[in-house]
């Protein structure tokens, strides 16, 4: 089984518990909100676990998501905090994927960051028009892991 799920992720998942990914993905999220040097108000739910696709009886496999925002701040500063990140992630091993505007009504700012070495990915988009709605939002969300031999993501969810 293995040996398929690597065929069909297109590489072998590394090997970690659910405790541990889930640190890992807190750890990213807090170096990226210092980064941004934002002092707004910062949305508390902490990672969550889901499963992946290639092992869908949830036996082994997992990926972590942390989404977040930052509320409270003008517009411009929450650009400003973006444009931080823009700059810093890269100089820290973060590739950035693409770096734009997406494709709706508002035309919202996005950046995309990959960093292979630590086997996540980062949407960052600047949401909402005025002052008043406004936030930075940021997605981070890891590769598919292995718990290791003898435990299950089962439960976690």
């Amino acid at each position: 089984m293995a040996e398929q799920q690597e065929i069909e992720l297109g590489y072998t998942p590394s090997i970690k518990s659910v405790d541990q990914g889930r640190v890992d993905a807190k750890g990213i999220s807090s170096r990226l909100l210092d980064i941004t040097e934002l002092r707004g108000e910062t949305s508390e739910p902490g990672p969550g676990i889901s499963s992946c696709q290639v092992d869908p009886k949830k036996e082994r496999l997992f990926k972590v998501s942390h989404f977040w925002s930052v509320t409270g701040l003008a517009r411009e500063e929450l650009a400003e905090g973006m444009d931080r990140l823009r700059r810093t992630l890269p100089q820290e091993g973060w590739e950035i994927i693409s770096d734009g505007e997406m494709n709706n009504a508002n035309r919202t700012p996005e950046i995309l960051f990959e960093n292979t070495d630590v086997e996540h990915a980062v949407n960052v988009t600047l949401r909402g028009k005025t002052d008043e709605d406004s936030m930075l939002y940021v997605a981070v969300v890891s590769a598919c892991f292995s718990t290791p031999e003898g435990e299950s993501p089962k439960g976690s969810y």
